[in-house]
């Protein structure tokens, strides 16, 4: 199969196959199953572990400030990540870090301690009093008092030299690549009376050959307002790209993703596009049977409520109404 660079992700590491014209099954089945992770354009990203994915998002978020007075240092971190396709820049002081920070605005500072003038510590104050949206690691050669006065000022990771770059990668990759937390245990522990009124965007794929019985059991749901609790304005999307159409036009407040019936794209893939996306909506819910632990673990990572729906609605139609009333979305 061919191959391509992506037009969405301008980091040359990451490959996209074009997308094949004929549809494939699995043997032993009688569902018609498509190539998985498709882009929103014919190509879909060449990655089994989402990693290349969030990797994008965190070189997307911005520049990455090295500051240590070290050169062999210098060049080795601006080196891994030039290569990985990450904008970098270095400094030898802090002095010179301030600088850049006022003119640059990177997104991320890898700091050490020991600078000439003014020292790491320092510099990590300054930073979180003027730049408190900016993140901040430390990587310094360990020392027990460092380390717990680096804890003090609060810094978003502690690295000992030697550090190991595939792990400061990971790291990177986390920090960047997340999106807003929103606070779960609100969901859990707080009941909020009254009655919601919200937008709500479904999405679910349907293949061809198959009776569509979702749709119409979730729009009665929801528009019945003795069974929902309240007033929703409902709409359907059944593909990647007429969800992302419906976010832009409908803006809807509320997004819900049913994990059961993805087949183009991995449920923690899609969500992340969601959260990711300029049209982003107030809040996903992800809800089904048998959520796998790889895309458990993505949404814990992006903040996003799971609904674990293996009996009835009647959780999910608590959780969207509790998650409206928390968003103040009210029927007047």
């Amino acid at each position: 199969m061919a191959t391509t660079k992506c037009p969405l992700f301008q980091n040359g590491k990451v490959m996209c196959r074009v997308k094949p014209e004929s549809q494939h099954r699995w043997v032993g089945t009688e569902r018609t199953w498509y190539i998985r992770n498709y882009c929103e354009t014919d190509y879909y990203v060449d990655c089994e572990d989402f990693e290349a994915y969030l990797e994008q998002q965190a070189i997307l978020k911005g520049k990455i400030l090295v500051v240590d007075d070290e050169k062999t240092m210098l060049e080795t971190l601006s080196s891994f990540f030039t290569n990985r396709g990450y904008q970098m820049m270095t400094a030898t002081s802090a002095e010179a870090a301030l600088k850049l920070i006022a003119e640059e605005e990177p997104a991320l500072a890898l700091i050490d301690i020991k600078l000439p003038g003014m020292n790491g510590i320092e510099l990590l104050k300054r930073i979180k009093q003027d730049y408190p949206l900016m993140k901040t690691f430390v990587i310094t050669a360990y020392d027990e008092e460092n380390k717990k006065a680096v804890d003090a000022i609060g810094a978003d990771a502690f690295f000992a030299k030697p550090i190991g770059l595939d792990e400061l990668k990971k790291k990177v990759i986390e920090v960047l690549a997340a999106t807003q937390r929103r606070v779960q245990t609100l969901v859990k522990t707080q009941v909020i009376e009254g009655a919601p009124k919200a937008k709500l965007l479904f999405i679910l794929e349907v293949l061809a050959n198959e009776q569509d019985r979702l749709t119409p059991y979730l729009r009665q749901c929801f528009t019945d307002r003795g069974q929902c609790g309240g007033e929703y304005e409902v709409e359907f999307a059944y593909s990647i790209n007429e969800a992302q159409q419906k976010l832009m036009s409908s803006k809807p407040d509320i997004v819900l993703i049913n994990f059961d019936s993805l087949y183009q794209i991995p449920c923690g893939q899609l969500a992340a596009r969601i959260v990711e996306s300029p049209y982003r909506p107030k809040e996903v819910i992800v809800y089904g049977l048998n959520l796998e632990a790889s895309d458990k673990q993505t949404m814990e990572h992006l903040g996003i409520q799971y609904v674990d729906q293996r009996r009835s609605f009647t959780k999910l139609v608590s959780t969207v109404k509790q998650t409206a009333l928390r968003q103040g979305l009210r029927r007047a």
